[in-house]
């Protein structure tokens, strides 16, 4: 035998043994039944000289069963806001320039914005020259007043970054929760479409997945008296010998309470509450929002009261100013901690500004030292402590209590997940929720696994009844073509799906045909009055090109397949792809070494 053989020889079945070697995890992966698959349990069963455990076979929805969501973007909610951060930029713009401006604030449903000044032409120009690209300024606004609203082009870029930013911040978001083998895509109608192999807690999903985490730092305007006036319109709340009564009365009610003012005095602030949020929410509509002025809102925040297993619950606002102040967009990172400060530690989410939030926060706190800051987490006012001294990089937010310890930290573990995977640019709408059943999953798997054992015993049957020692030999190879894609896919984590399994049954096929080729011309060489030798020398040189020609072109096919294609496509054009490129090595390659071997002496026969 020639030393190149050797090395053959060498090559193939260092590929074989690696092949098995690294099926290794997938094989104790499904040994496990599906609800310990994911756990410690799983990693403990995984040998030590194994591969890394998390590199094994994953099963997509369609066979293991999972969720799947539908959700819309709210684009107009995100215009909107874009258009409140952009008044507030030009009420500092145009004070920066010495432009004289009474109030700058979204008008018309928030679709433009109105600058109210003393010298509105003037301002009028001064905006337009900096910001022609993105503004115009439409006709109809009051005397003393100019209106500005965004390009119309500039509004449709916008809603499509939004649903790509969504679709990014939901991502990240999978990614970081730990899910394998997510399906995630944008559909029409500023849609996206999330699928989670092996999930079963839909609400969970949702809660972390639709969460918009927008994240807002905004001051208190607790100097104002503007909320006084309620107390004529609204009772009081009850409160007995052990505090405020529960549950308040639907309508709504008032309280006070003793606030520090930055000037050193105290003021008996009023603020609304209610047992429900819905409840409220229609209070604050009915007798305060009217009161209020354009640079202020109205926060709400949920306050637990009572002691032992048993507490009651109720909200209450917050006056703030309208402005935002400083947002979630500049941390950097945040994490899941307990605040020891706090009697027997409080679970707390702690956060790290990045440098220019960091400068950002630093200017703020400095402004308004003494005044209370509301960290607000989806419309919610979570805490609004004083600020008694510069924050720069660091901080925390401090949860409401009346839950049970670990509750808390599961809420605070969660709520650093979604800060730092980002903010959603506007609230999502779940228009679709699917939950693959678990009777489904295992059926598909066993009608798949049957179909792909069938077709591959069919296969392997007619090679060795029609070419004999040849075909046995080119079973030989199609067992090793088969471990060595199943390894490949499990190196990388793939996730096999139908069209996966579809796609692996098509590339044995395509090993098979190979084989077929290079035996077919092996046995016109014989018939030629070729020696043995002679003939399988000629048959594999005559038909290399053929074969190369062959799987090129279905390559390239699964390629544009796996570039264009989502779901179930690429995972049939990644199955295939790895397919082709480990049939081309067996059919050609691995057979020869063993054809080489038989017929390595002058007399050999070659059954074919």
């Amino acid at each position: 035998m020639e030393r190149t053989w050797y090395w053959r020889l060498a090559v193939v079945l260092g590929v074989a043994l690696w092949s098995v070697w690294q099926l290794v995890p997938t094989w104790f992966y499904f040994r496990l039944p599906p609800d310990e698959r994911s756990g410690p349990k799983y990693e403990a069963s995984v040998p030590r000289w194994a591969p890394d455990a998390k590199k094994h076979l994953n099963l997509g929805l369609d066979l293991q069963g999972g969720i799947l969501l539908a959700m819309g973007v709210d684009v107009d909610r995100a215009v909107k806001a874009k258009v409140a951060r952009r008044a507030d930029e030009l009420a500092d713009f145009l004070k920066e320039k010495g432009v004289p401006v009474t109030s700058s604030a979204p008008v018309g449903g928030g679709t433009r914005i109105e600058v109210q000044s003393p010298e509105a032409r003037r301002a009028s120009q001064v905006v337009l020259d900096a910001y022609d690209s993105e503004l115009l300024s439409p006709s109809g606004a009051p005397e003393g007043a100019v209106w500005l609203a965004f390009r119309p082009k500039v509004i449709q870029d916008f809603q499509a970054k939004a649903v790509e930013q969504a679709e990014k911040t939901i991502r990240n978001r999978v990614d970081k929760w730990g899910v394998t083998e997510p399906d995630i895509k944008r559909k029409a109608n500023n849609q996206i479409q999330i699928q989670l192999p092996g999930f079963k807690d839909p609400e969970k999903a949702k809660e972390l997945l639709g969460r918009t985490a927008q994240l807002e730092f905004k001051i208190a305007d607790d100097e104002s008296p503007v909320l006084d006036a309620v107390r004529t319109e609204l009772p009081a709340c009850p409160t007995g010998a052990e505090g405020l009564q529960i549950p308040l009365p639907p309508s709504g009610c008032w309280m006070v309470e003793s606030i520090d003012l930055p000037a050193g005095v105290q003021r008996q602030v009023t603020f609304l509450a209610a047992s429900k949020r819905t409840e409220l929410e229609a209070a604050i509509a009915q007798v305060a929002q009217p009161k209020l002025s354009r640079s202020q809102e109205i926060g709400i925040g949920e306050v637990t009261v009572g002691q032992g297993v048993v507490k009651d619950r109720y909200y209450r606002t917050f006056l703030l100013r309208a402005k935002t102040e400083l947002t979630g967009d500049y941390i950097s990172d945040a994490r899941p901690a307990v605040d020891s400060s706090k009697g027997g530690g409080e679970p707390v989410v702690v956060f790290t500004m990045s440098p220019e939030g960091g400068r950002l926060m630093e200017k703020l706190t400095t402004e308004n030292l003494h005044r209370r800051m509301a960290t607000v987490l989806d419309a919610k006012v979570e805490t609004a402590p004083y600020i008694q001294g510069k924050i720069s990089t660091n901080g925390q937010i401090t949860l409401g209590s009346g839950r049970s310890y670990q509750e808390r930290y599961e809420e605070a573990n969660e709520i650093a997940l979604v800060l730092k995977a980002g903010a959603l640019p506007a609230p999502v709408t779940i228009f679709e929720e699917r939950t693959v059943g678990a009777t489904l999953g295992p059926e598909l798997v066993r009608r798949g696994t049957i179909a792909a054992l069938v077709g591959l015993a069919a296969v392997m049957l007619f090679m060795v009844a029609y070419y004999r020692m040849s075909g046995l030999i080119a079973d030989v190879a199609l067992v090793e073509n088969g471990l060595l894609v199943l390894a490949i896919m499990s190196l990388l984590g793939s996730t096999l799906t139908l069209p996966g399994i579809a796609g692996f049954v098509l590339t044995l096929g395509m090993a098979v045909d190979a084989n077929v080729l290079i035996n077919e011309r092996i046995r016109e060489e014989l018939r030629a009055g070729k020696t043995v030798r002679q003939a399988v020398d000629q048959g594999y040189d005559k038909v290399f090109w053929t074969i190369v020609d062959s799987h090129v072109t279905a390559l390239v096919a699964g390629v544009v397949l796996m570039q264009y294609g989502s779901g179930p496509v690429r995972g049939f054009a990644v199955t295939l792809i790895i397919g082709l490129i480990a049939s081309m090595f067996t059919s050609i390659v691995v057979t020869r070494v063993i054809v080489d071997w038989s017929t390595r002496k002058d007399t050999a026969r070659l059954s074919v």
